[in-house]
């Protein structure tokens, strides 16, 4: 599927433009017909290449939520979908708004509202397009997007203590690796120069010192290479499904950071599980969006298994029993809910937990990090300066 940006002929005269995705240019083109729309031109986006540098399917995550709010409240109020779009599209700028206008284009044609956000699946999650496919379907399309409101907050929540969790390492990590470039490249060299005027042996520590900073100072270019090599390797390994599960195989193996990337995970799926089976999904449908959405390869393999042995008529306490990752807790509230007919109450619950303990996981890894950081310097600065300082204390009892 390719990503087009098209301008089109309405029966009324009036030029249109959008967003939308399609194998070719030809089937765009049949699509547009099939809604009394004549296209005019199209050119694919950016996005063609993989949709990766599409700033439609970047759209923000503001944007989003603002759209989704408007439509919630708008439709709370009785405003009809196809007027609340409107009303948004012409508040709204750049290719959000046509994405928009494309929905809105859609709808006066006739074409069913969760459908039309089915064509920008770019744009909208799997998730969003579910909820809204649900709410279409039930008749609910107003406490679908209210629900959707309340799912993207918790989702910029989650981001917001993930990114704080990022941040203050990725600034010690930059911090040592300057400490050990200012070492290796400007000051060691100097003391260099000074050392080859003194007539005896230098220290081994010295010695080794002074080899490494020679080596760095006329090699820095071929480091610098195999640094990102190694990182373009790292990057393409992990774009296979293999790789990825590897990686985050690694990362739940690290003490400390695989119990908070596990959480993490947990958070997601039964947040997300309890939302839309609320909505009214199917469970096996449910399981087969979850792979998608916890974010770790590891636990969507076993969630995966889960729904295999759930179609095959077991229950979910069963299907959960050897699935380590989710712990005793969230397997119980499973089983209850199962029983009761409450699952999605019962991961409600689940996950307000989950999202009250993650502030103290992370709390608990700023400590260990910050004391592993302040080692790492530790040990930086007493090898730095015993090279250099055990060398100065020779020359200057020599000279006494």
């Amino acid at each position: 599927m390719k990503e087009y940006r098209y301008s089109a002929l309405s029966s009324q005269g009036h030029t249109v433009t959008g967003i939308r995705t399609a194998p070719d240019r030809a089937t765009l083109a049949e699509e547009l017909l099939e809604q009394g729309l004549v296209m005019l031109r199209s050119r694919p986006t950016l996005g063609s290449l993989g949709h990766m540098f599409s700033s439609a399917g970047r759209a923000g995550r503001r944007e989003l939520r603002d759209f989704t709010q408007h439509m919630a409240t708008c439709l709370v109020a009785g405003v009809p979908a196809v007027t609340a779009l409107g009303d948004f599209q012409q508040q709204a700028a750049g290719d959000f708004a046509d994405v928009v206008a494309d929905i809105r284009s859609d709808v006066n044609s006739g074409t069913a509202l969760d459908e039309s956000f089915a064509r920008h699946r770019y744009v909208f999650g799997p998730v969003y397009l579910a909820m809204v496919s649900a709410g279409q379907r039930s008749g609910n399309l107003d406490a679908a997007f209210e629900e959707l409101v309340s799912y993207l907050e918790w989702q910029d929540n989650l981001r917001a203590q993930t990114t704080q969790a990022l941040i203050y390492p990725s600034i010690l990590i930059v911090g040592i690796i300057g400490l050990f470039l200012l070492l290796m490249l400007f000051v060691v060299p100097r003391f260099s120069e000074m050392f080859e005027e003194v007539d005896f042996e230098l220290p081994a520590i010295t010695q080794r010192m002074m080899e490494l900073g020679t080596f760095m100072g006329h090699w820095w270019w071929l480091l610098a290479l195999g640094g990102f090599a190694i990182w373009m390797a790292v990057k393409m390994a992990t774009s296979t499904e293999r790789g990825r599960y590897w990686r985050d195989r690694i990362v739940l193996a690290v003490p400390i950071i695989g119990t908070f990337a596990r959480k993490l995970a947990l958070s997601r799926f039964t947040k997300t599980m309890s939302l839309i089976l609320a909505s009214g999904l199917d469970l096996l449908r449910a399981f087969d969006l979850m792979q998608g959405i916890v974010g770790n390869s590891v636990m969507a393999r076993q969630l995966a298994l889960i729904r295999q042995r759930v179609a095959t008529g077991e229950s979910l306490q069963q299907a959960f029993a050897d699935a380590d990752l989710f712990p005793p807790l969230v397997q119980r509230l499973v089983s209850v809910g199962e029983k009761t007919g409450s699952l999605d109450t019962s991961l409600q619950q689940a996950s307000a937990t989950i999202d009250r303990e993650i502030p103290r996981d992370l709390k608990k890894a700023f400590t260990v990090f910050e004391a592993l950081i302040i080692a790492i310097l530790g040990v930086m600065v007493c090898v730095a300066a015993l090279s250099l300082l055990m060398p100065i204390m020779q020359i200057k009892a020599s000279m006494t």
